[in-house]
């Protein structure tokens, strides 16, 4: 801190000599003319001012700068009072106030506008007031801050970048002060000071909202993308659901003509002679179990159509293996596909969805009926694996003997439209690696050392074993 003295004018002159010269002092006007547009233009500004910059708060690092520039301000221009203060209309409050001796104002202090205040005339005109005297000035005799024994006046306006009034920079004084021209130019060059931390407080605040709305779009188009792969891949279910319509009737008569082989034999044992009780109640229980197996096909292959939200659950991963290779069993003889499945005895739950997980073994078995069935020479085999990976995850592994996969397309396997066959469409290897990745596993695939590929998915393991 230090203070101007008349030795020391060189050096604020100097300080002070590239700063940008202040307006003219206005002319004098009417109080009541005064509040009146004040008033009329507060109620257009305020809508702009509610919708930009009201909400930008002033962080306290700024406001502990401005409190050094108020101080050095009052102690340079020897006066009680320098105050910076911010409209919040109706109202104008004390923001930062100078810890000078005298100074009669309180920080967070309010007071109500269209009162004719010094700083309403400021903000109105957007220049600089200077009042040197306001007991001798009949314009001014009346003004609220002679109160507190306030009859000197000098601020200027302080405005955000985009032209909303933030409010004022002004000094007071107990006794006639005229402030000279060097005054002036060090209050406007403080307002600089000022304007500039609003200007760059308003951009970081329009950067944040940008991000929080560009946030917003890509969450909106995330849950586009969502519902466009939920419809995607039940679409891509019910294709392939078609091109098993055979093996699942297949599935589905297979139980039916048992059970009408049983019910055959139940009603001979009954004509006999002697019935026969025992044989007839095995027929019974045969056709019982022919028609739950029936029924849990229909059940799968209807659960599998159907196009539902996502509902996780702890499940048991080889329970999901079996129910589609129940399914795929017959699809995979007609194309003299061999299939077998090696799934560990103890293995822990995961947590997902029933249907999704049952796409993916789907697409990946289909994959390979397809894959092994074109080639030649050799048997013709899949197998579906299970088993631990690591302290937190199982794995799933589709293993074929069909035409492998050719290296420059290793890193293309899961990109979306891209197929190595003639009818694909290149969206089945895609929807899988949503599905694996939504929870919370990765999923790739491999040629074998010998022949055919491995396909192969991890899932996070829920810590409960199931046998």
């Amino acid at each position: 801190m230090f203070r101007l003295v008349p030795d020391s004018d060189i050096l604020a002159r100097a300080l002070l000599r590239s700063c940008t010269p202040p307006a003219r002092p206005i002319p004098k006007c009417s109080i009541a003319s005064v509040s009146a547009v004040f008033h009329a233009r507060n109620e257009a500004e305020h809508v702009s001012m509610n919708n930009t910059v009201e909400t930008i708060q002033v962080p306290a690092q700024i406001t502990e700068k401005w409190q050094e520039i108020i101080d050095l301000l009052a102690e340079m221009l020897h006066v009680p009072s320098a105050l910076i203060m911010k409209v919040e209309s109706p109202n104008i409050r004390v923001f930062v106030r100078s810890e000078s001796e005298g100074n009669p104002y309180e920080r967070d202090e309010r007071a109500c506008l269209n009162t004719g205040l010094y700083c309403e005339t400021v903000m109105k005109t957007r220049q600089l007031l200077l009042v040197p005297d306001a007991l001798a000035d009949q314009e001014w005799n009346a003004n609220p801050d002679i109160k507190l024994g306030m009859i000197s006046y000098m601020g200027v306006p302080v405005a955000w970048p985009n032209g909303d009034i933030f409010g004022t920079i002004c000094v007071l004084d107990a006794k006639p002060n005229a402030y000279s021209e060097l005054y002036r130019k060090l209050l406007f060059q403080c307002r600089e000071v000022l304007q500039t931390d609003l200007k760059l407080l308003q951009a970081s605040a329009e950067l944040e909202l940008k991000v929080l709305e560009r946030t917003a779009e890509l969450r909106r188009s995330g849950e586009l993308l969502h519902e466009a792969q939920t419809v995607l891949a039940h679409a891509t279910r019910v294709t392939t659901l078609g091109e098993l319509a055979a093996s699942i009737a297949h599935e589905v008569s297979q139980p039916l003509a048992a059970m009408s082989l049983n019910a055959t034999v139940g009603l001979c044992s009954l004509d006999l002679e002697n019935p026969d009780l025992s044989e007839a109640r095995d027929a019974l229980r045969a056709i019982v179990m022919d028609g739950n197996r029936a029924n849990d096909v229909i059940r799968r292959v209807r659960a599998l159509a159907k196009m539902n939200d996502i509902q996780k659950m702890p499940l048991d991963i080889n329970d999901v293996i079996k129910e589609v290779m129940l399914i795929f069993r017959q699809e995979a003889l007609s194309h003299g596909v061999s299939l077998s499945q090696e799934l560990a005895s103890a293995i822990p739950q995961v947590l997902g969805d029933r249907v999704q997980l049952q796409q993916v073994i789907m697409n990946l078995l289909m994959n390979g009926i397809q894959a092994t069935s074109a080639v030649t020479g050799r048997r013709h085999e899949l197998r579906v694996r299970s088993q631990e990976h690591g302290p937190d995850h199982i794995l799933v592994a589709v293993e074929d003997t069909g035409t492998g996969i050719e290296p420059q397309n290793v890193d293309r396997l899961f990109s979306a439209f891209f197929s190595t066959k003639l009818d694909g469409l290149g969206i089945g290897l895609s929807i899988c690696q949503s599905i694996v990745e939504q929870h919370g596993g990765n999923i790739w695939g491999t040629s074998n050392s010998g022949v055919g590929s491995t396909f192969q998915f991890t899932l996070r393991a829920r810590g409960e074993t199931s046998s």
